[in-house]
C-alpha cells in the first residue's frame, strides 16, 4: 500500500464533499441563543438603573412629604438621655449621609469624589461589564467568545446612551425625580462618568466585530458600519475635550465641540442601530435632547419677549464694579417668572457675550416674595407714611433681580469692563434652575459662605426671616457666616441683610458672623477673592470692629472661622433636625465635610440632632 507524500494536496472523497456540505447547512446552535442575550440583557441592565433611580426618587419624595408635614414651627425637643431604639432610622440615616457624602478620596492636586461616587461609579463599571460578558462561553467551549459579547455591549451602550443624555440636560425628568439639578456635581459628575464607561463599551463592541472578520454586509465599505465608527469617534473625541483640564482651558470650545460630537454621535448611531432593528435604543436621545432646547427656547421666550421691547433707561440692566473682582447686575424681574431662593439662572449680555449662544450660570441673590421696609429715622419714617408707593404694612414687591458675580476670565472679565462704562445694558434671562435645599422643619439652620458664595447663602436667609414673620414652620435658630477678605466687603449685602435682621421676630435667634480672613493668593482660601498681582489686603482689627458698630446686629471677626469648633457646639445645643448649607471654594466645601464626617450614631440614639449638608460649590469642582 502506497503511502502519500506529506506535502501532497490532499485527496477529497465524495464522501469527504458531502460531509462538508451537510457540514455548512447544520445550523449554529449558538445563533439563538447570541440572539436572545443582545435582546434582554442590555434590557436587564437598564432594569437594574431604573431600580435604582426609583430607589433614590422614593428617598427623595418621602423627604419631601416629612418636611412639607411640618407645619408648625419646631420646638427644642427633650435633652439627650438614654438610647432611644424609637431614634434608630435618623441614626442610620445620619450615620449613612456621614460615611457616603463626607468622606472624600483625593483624586489629583485639588479634586475629590466622595464615597457614594466612588461606589456609583464601580457600580455601574460592573454592571454594564457584567452583562456584556457574562455566559459568554459558547457550545464548543469557547470561552469570551466573541460573538456573543460584541453585540451585547453595543447594544448595551446604545440602551444607555438616552441615560447619559439625560444626565446632562438642563431639564430633565432625572432631576425633578431624584432633587438633584443638573448642574450639581453629583449629576455632572455621574453624566461624565457614564459617557466614559460608555465610550470604552462602544470600542469593546467595536474590537469584538473586528476579532469576528469584517466581510460582506459587515465590510469596512458598507454605510452602516461607516456610521458606527463614526459614531463610535465622534464620541471618543467628545470625551477626550470633556476632561478637566482641557474643559477649563477652554470652556467656550469645549461647549461648542460637545454640541457637535454629541450630535453626531446620536445621529450616526440611529443609523447604525436600526440595520439590526435597534433604532429604537437611540432616537429616545433626540427626544430628550430636543425635548431640553424647546423647554429652555420658550422659557427664554415667555420672560424676556416683552423685556426685549422696552427702552426706558430705567428698565434695562445695571451692572456695577463692586471690586477689581466683583460685580453687580441688576435687573427687572421678567413678568410671571418666579424662583425658590438659592436657585440660578442663565444670563445672555448682547455686546457683552461672545456669541449670541454663550450664557453662563449665576445664583439669584434676591427672593420672590414681597419686602420689608425698614427705616429708622424718623425723617425717612415720616416720607415712608406720606408715599403713596407703599402700602401701609411696609410690604412692596420685589421687582428686581440680583446677581453677584466673581470676576475671572472670558465673559465676566469683558462685563468688568463694561461695568466701567455705566451704562444700562440688555440682559436675557434664562432660568431659573438647580434644587436648592428646602429648610422646613429644622430646629437649626447654619449658613456658610466664601466671597461670592453669600449670592447662595444670603437668599436662603432672608427667605427664612421673611417665613418666621408668618410662622411657616421655621427654624428657631439661624447661623450665618461669611468668610471675606476685606471689611468692606460687606456693603455688598448690607442693604438687604441689615433690614431683614431688624424686622426679624424675637422668636427666631439670628446669629450674623462675617470673618474678615486678609488672606491673600491661598490655594486653600475659602473665599474666591484672589488674584495675581492684587496689592496684599491689610486688615485690621480696629477696622473690622467699625464696621461691625456700622451695621448693628452684625458680628465682625477677625481671620478665618473655626468650622469644627461652631459646628460641634451648634450640635451641642440642638436636639431637633438641623441643615447645614455652604457655598464656597473647594477647601471651603472640604472644612466644612472633614468638621461633620463623625457618623454620631449613639448620639442621635440619645437624642442628638440629625445633620444634613447640603454643598454649593465653585471653582474647583
Amino acid at each position: 500500500m502506497a503511502s502519500r507524500v506529506p506535502n501532497d494536496p490532499p485527496v477529497f472523497t465524495p464522501d469527504h464533499v458531502a460531509a462538508a456540505a451537510k457540514a455548512s447547512q447544520t445550523p449554529d446552535p449558538d445563533r439563538a441563543i447570541r440572539i436572545a442575550q443582545a435582546r434582554n440583557y442590555p434590557n436587564r441592565a437598564w432594569f437594574c438603573v431604573a431600580a435604582f433611580i426609583a430607589i433614590v426618587s422614593a428617598c427623595h419624595f418621602l423627604t419631601l412629604l416629612h418636611r412639607m408635614a411640618r407645619r408648625k414651627r419646631p420646638h427644642p425637643g427633650s435633652s439627650r438621655g438614654a438610647v432611644s431604639l424609637y431614634r434608630l432610622p435618623k441614626a442610620t440615616v445620619n450615620a449613612f449621609r456621614a460615611v457616603a457624602f463626607r468622606y472624600t478620596i483625593p483624586v489629583g492636586n485639588s479634586y475629590t469624589l466622595n464615597v457614594a461616587e466612588v461606589f456609583l461609579t464601580a457600580a455601574y463599571t460592573t454592571l454594564v461589564f457584567v452583562w456584556s460578558l457574562v455566559n459568554t462561553t459558547s457550545k464548543k467551549g469557547v470561552k469570551y467568545d466573541p460573538k456573543y459579547w460584541a453585540n451585547i455591549a453595543g447594544n448595551l451602550a446604545a440602551l444607555q446612551l438616552p441615560l447619559m443624555t439625560a444626565l446632562g440636560t438642563k431639564n430633565n425628568i432625572l432631576s425633578f425625580l431624584t432633587g438633584v439639578s443638573f448642574d450639581k456635581l453629583q449629576l455632572n459628575y455621574l453624566h461624565r462618568m457614564s459617557a466614559r464607561v460608555l465610550c470604552v463599551l462602544l470600542w469593546v463592541h467595536a474590537a469584538g466585530r473586528i476579532k469576528i472578520g469584517m466581510v460582506g454586509s459587515t465590510s469596512w465599505t458598507h454605510p452602516w458600519i461607516q456610521s458606527g465608527l463614526l459614531a463610535s469617534t465622534a464620541f471618543t473625541i467628545l470625551c477626550l475635550v470633556s476632561i478637566r483640564p482641557l474643559r477649563e482651558r477652554g470652556y467656550e470650545i469645549f461647549l461648542a465641540v460637545h454640541f457637535l460630537m454629541a450630535f453626531i454621535t446620536i445621529l450616526a448611531g440611529y443609523f447604525h442601530a436600526r440595520e439590526n432593528h435597534y433604532g429604537h435604543y437611540v432616537w429616545p436621545s433626540f427626544v430628550i435632547w430636543g425635548l431640553d432646547r424647546v423647554i429652555r427656547m420658550l422659557r427664554i421666550l415667555i420672560y424676556n419677549a416683552g423685556y426685549l421691547r422696552k427702552s426706558s433707561v430705567e428698565e434695562l440692566g445695571r451692572v456695577e464694579a463692586l471690586s477689581p473682582h466683583f460685580v453687580r447686575i441688576t435687573l427687572q424681574r421678567p413678568a410671571y417668572m418666579h424662583w425658590r431662593p438659592g436657585q440660578s439662572a442663565y444670563l445672555m449680555v448682547p455686546g457683552v457675550s461672545a456669541s449670541p449662544f454663550e450664557a453662563h450660570p449665576f445664583t439669584i441673590s434676591s427672593i420672590d416674595v414681597p419686602s420689608e421696609v425698614h427705616d429708622t429715622s424718623a425723617k425717612e419714617d415720616a416720607s415712608r407714611k406720606s408715599s403713596s408707593s407703599r402700602s401701609e404694612d411696609d410690604i412692596v414687591v420685589t421687582k428686581q433681580l440680583t446677581f453677584l458675580i466673581r470676576v475671572r476670565s472670558g465673559f465676566t472679565k469683558r462685563l468688568l469692563a463694561a461695568a466701567a462704562k455705566d451704562q444700562a445694558m440688555r440682559v436675557i434671562l434664562d432660568g431659573p434652575y438647580s434644587s436648592p435645599p428646602l429648610l422646613r422643619g429644622y430646629e437649626t439652620v447654619v449658613l456658610i459662605a466664601g466671597g461670592s458664595g453669600v449670592a447662595f447663602t444670603l437668599p436662603l436667609l432672608l427667605d427664612l426671616i421673611h417665613r418666621a414673620k408668618r410662622d411657616d414652620a421655621i427654624c428657631t435658630r439661624v447661623v450665618f457666616v461669611w468668610a471675606i477678605r476685606d471689611a468692606s466687603h460687606i456693603d455688598w449685602i448690607a442693604e438687604a441683610l441689615v433690614p431683614a435682621i431688624a424686622v426679624a421676630p424675637p422668636e427666631i435667634s439670628i446669629s450674623i458672623r462675617v470673618h474678615v480672613t486678609g488672606v491673600k493668593d491661598d490655594a486653600q482660601s475659602w473665599d474666591d477673592d484672589s488674584a495675581e498681582g492684587d496689592e496684599e489686603v491689610k486688615v485690621g482689627k480696629e477696622s473690622s470692629r467699625a464696621k461691625g458698630h456700622q451695621y448693628p446686629g452684625i458680628s465682625m471677626e477677625q481671620g478665618r472661622p473655626d468650622l469644627k469648633r461652631l459646628l460641634d457646639d451648634e450640635i451641642h445645643q440642638a436636639s431637633g433636625d438641623m441643615s447645614v448649607n455652604v457655598c464656597g471654594t473647594h477647601a471651603l466645601a472640604n472644612a466644612v465635610k472633614s468638621a461633620l464626617r463623625r457618623p454620631r450614631f449613639f448620639d442621635v440614639l440619645r437624642g442628638g440632632p440629625t445633620v444634613t449638608l447640603h454643598v454649593e460649590s465653585f471653582g474647583n469642582t
